[in-house]
């Protein structure tokens, strides 16, 4: 479990990004190589443990060589946050209205004076409205990131007396990483920080409750803020008060260092490989299934049944150990609905969605949401778990309005099944069937659960899960799916067994 979390952190591709982004993907996953390498050189040569620390001239020249070029790239990804702060001050509002045009694209010019307040309109429905939420979702995200990466890159230098020259270090960029440390340390920065992750999350939230979808690049950047070291732990602090909220922070990084070290072994922070989910270099082979035979599939799937799916053309799936990488719930049509006699007691927003089409809850990056089947079959192999024993009437309907009531919460980065404010895939089938002996485990501080994880409930000496669909590699395998299944997610036992 530990190797499937760390794995799942290991890197962000450039692809994530639309086209003309790439440039900004870039940027940030230099940073994040340099950051890893800062973090490991730091590791090595004791430097967080040791006052006195020797290192050799080539060591130095290395370390000064990593500071250099984390100013460049610092100052590269800096002016992303910086054009958006000004909407972020204490004396400027920010109103979203349908009603009026946004005057906030020339807020640099009309920022009111000392002691005064402002109101800035942005409409989120004309181009210019657009394009300033976007640059607010990527300043976020850029900020964030930043914030994390003097966390993991320069902080275990600058708490070392020894190497504090190199603070004061000339780069030749007219700064210090002296200078750095007064801006990460910053209250009023912190105060923006805050309030901007604020909005951000007010703006998703209410466009997820109004079935209102973000476009690509957003839930990109939002994916990217989301899996920082410093969104975490914003919040996992009940305080209103910002200052409070700001002093909460400062105790809980400390309090969670520990995990964060194990995590950052790796240089990376909680959740960065999620984004990879975009990045794909081809359609899933079930795809082609002609229209009768996905009519068919939907015909054998029951309410409540488990999928699980792999998609080994993109590169999240190279990051999750095991075969599966994604879990859903499949809720049924309205007729299996009404038969079952819960229809009635399904919000209308909801009941809506299934009348199109909607069979399926997943937690998908951008948050959890009601699928359909063919959007769902954009992968390789699927698999349908059922429970052994037909449940009662009364769990039916426990589990149905328990998986319904996911729909909206957002992604999970910190991979906590424990935590069910935030809702990662596999981490569905545990809140909704509450009652299996889910094998989880702690791993970094909190307790998680693999896709494949769930899957082993159906190939245990005792299973409590049937295999009754399974699609591998694109071709439908109809016999033997419980052997089938073992060796796909366990494939060191069954060649042991062989020998």
């Amino acid at each position: 479990m530990l190797r499937w979390l760390l794995c799942a952190v290991l890197l962000i591709p450039l692809g994530v990004f639309a086209a003309e982004e790439n440039h900004f993907a870039e940027q940030i996953n230099q940073l994040i190589n340099l950051r890893s390498q800062a973090y490991q050189f730091a590791q090595e040569h004791q430097i967080s443990e040791q006052k006195s620390v020797k290192l050799t001239r080539a060591q130095s020249n290395q370390m000064r060589d990593m500071a250099q070029r984390y100013i460049q790239l610092r100052g590269e990804i800096l002016p992303y946050a910086e054009a958006v702060a000004p909407l972020f001050q204490a004396d400027v509002r920010l109103k979203l209205s349908s009603e009026k045009p946004t005057n906030a694209v020339d807020f640099k010019r009309t920022l009111p004076l000392k002691g005064a307040t402002y109101t800035l309109v942005i409409n989120p429905n004309d181009a210019a409205g657009q394009q300033v939420l976007q640059d607010i979702q990527q300043g976020l995200a850029a900020a964030l990131v930043l914030m994390d990466s003097y966390q993991i890159a320069i902080e275990p230098y600058a708490n070392n007396p020894a190497l504090n020259y190199l603070l004061t270090y000339d780069v030749g960029k007219s700064v210090s990483l002296r200078q750095l440390a007064s801006n990460y340390h910053s209250s009023e920065f912190r105060t923006r920080l805050l309030k901007a992750t604020q909005f951000v999350d007010q703006l998703m939230a209410e466009r997820r409750e109004q079935g209102i979808n973000s476009s690509v690049i957003e839930n990109d950047y939002y994916a990217l803020s989301q899996s920082t070291i410093w969104y975490v732990s914003l919040h996992q602090s009940n305080q209103v008060d910002v200052a409070d909220t700001l002093q909460y922070l400062v105790g809980e990084l400390g309090l969670q260092q520990q995990s964060i070290q194990n995590t950052l072994s790796y240089g990376l922070s909680m959740g960065f490989g999620n984004m990879a989910g975009l990045a794909q270099t081809r359609k899933g082979k079930l795809t082609r299934l002609p229209a009768s035979e996905v009519q068919a599939l939907e015909n054998q799937l029951k309410p409540l049944d488990i999928l699980l799916e792999k998609t080994p053309f993109r590169l999240t799936d190279k990051m999750i150990p095991g075969h599966y990488g994604h879990v859903a719930v499949w809720l049924g049509s309205e007729a299996e609905l009404r038969a079952m006699g819960i229809w009635d007691e399904i919000a209308p927003a909801y009941q809506a969605k299934i009348r199109n089409g909607g069979r399926i809850v997943e937690a998908l990056r951008s948050g959890v949401t009601i699928s359909s089947l063919e959007q769902f079959l954009n992968i390789d192999d699927l698999l349908v778990l059922r429970e052994s024993q037909t449940p009662d009437v009364d769990y039916q309907h426990a589990a149905i309005l328990t998986a319904l009531a996911q729909v909206g919460k957002e992604y999970d980065f910190n991979f906590d099944v424990l935590t069910h404010e935030r809702i990662v895939c596999s981490e569905l089938a545990y809140v909704v069937f509450p009652e299996l002996p889910w094998p989880i485990s702690k791993a970094l501080g909190r307790y998680t659960i693999s896709p494949d994880n769930v899957a082993q409930l159906a190939v245990n000496d005792e299973p409590i899960l049937n295999p009754v669909i399974l699609y591998r590699d694109g071709v439908a395998i109809k016999t033997d799916l419980r052997e089938t299944l073992s060796r796909l997610i366990n494939p060191k036992t069954t060649l042991f067994a062989k020998q």
